[in-house]
């Protein structure tokens, strides 16, 4: 089994995948993605939202004006995320060392590469990976919680983030012209695992209550194991 299969098996469920706020041309701008990033750490979409909405209200729209702010100003701003003060010092140590190594936002976007930002505090790999494939368009799938749930329910155990990540993202490139005809249009590799990033979270949020699957989940997996 690989990530190129399981991909193909979730297109054939009615997964309302097509709403993920982080896909392109869904209302959050450049800037929005990147801190968005911080702002999702240890808790929901909602709460994140919130805080951009603050933001929003306040004209704080891109890396410099956000620099300009202080901790504890920031920290208000951001408070419906949760932890706010930590995520205010992360935010304001990452936007200023963008400034300083990069400029701007957009020769951040062409030029950062992994190594920097698993160097940044506050960025481990889900995070890190998330601003390379959704800001930066670069093609790395972004793994979570909800995919090693899968993972493990199909029955693999990954000991680390890059052993779930290579699984998943196993085949996709090879496959890509064959997805793409499932989905009925071209996309570019990286918008495949974009895709496939929002099509396990959709599955595992209608399926999976707390360690346990819903019965026509189960019935799916149970299937899809039989099968590939």
């Amino acid at each position: 089994m690989n990530g190129a299969q399981i991909f193909a098996k979730l297109l054939e469920l009615d997964l309302k995948y097509e709403e993920f706020d982080w896909f392109e041309n869904r209302g959050l701008s450049d800037f929005e993605l990147l801190i968005s990033v911080v702002l999702t750490q240890n808790t929901n979409w909602k709460n994140v939202l919130k805080a951009l909405e603050n933001l929003r209200q306040q004209n704080i729209i891109n890396l410099e004006q956000m620099n300009n702010l202080s901790d504890l100003e920031l920290a208000a701003l951001i408070k419906p995320s949760g932890f706010y003060n930590t995520k205010a010092k992360r935010l304001k140590a990452l936007v200023q060392r963008i400034l300083n190594t990069y400029d701007n936002l957009e020769n951040f976007k062409k030029n950062v590469d992994r190594e920097w930002l698993l160097n940044t505090k506050g960025l481990g790999f889900e995070s890190a990976d998330s601003i390379l494939n959704y800001l930066c368009k670069r093609e790395i799938l972004v793994v979570d919680s909800y995919s090693m749930r899968l993972a493990s329910h199909l029955g693999y155990e990954f000991e680390n983030y890059e052993d779930l990540r290579e699984f998943f993202q196993s085949g996709i490139e090879s496959k890509q012209d064959k997805l793409c005809e499932i989905l009925k249009r071209k996309y570019e590799l990286y918008e495949l695992y974009q895709i496939f990033h929002a099509l396990i979270i959709t599955f595992a949020k209608q399926s999976f209550k707390g360690a346990k699957l819903n019965l026509e989940a189960k019935k799916f997996l149970t299937k899809l194991k039989e099968n590939l």
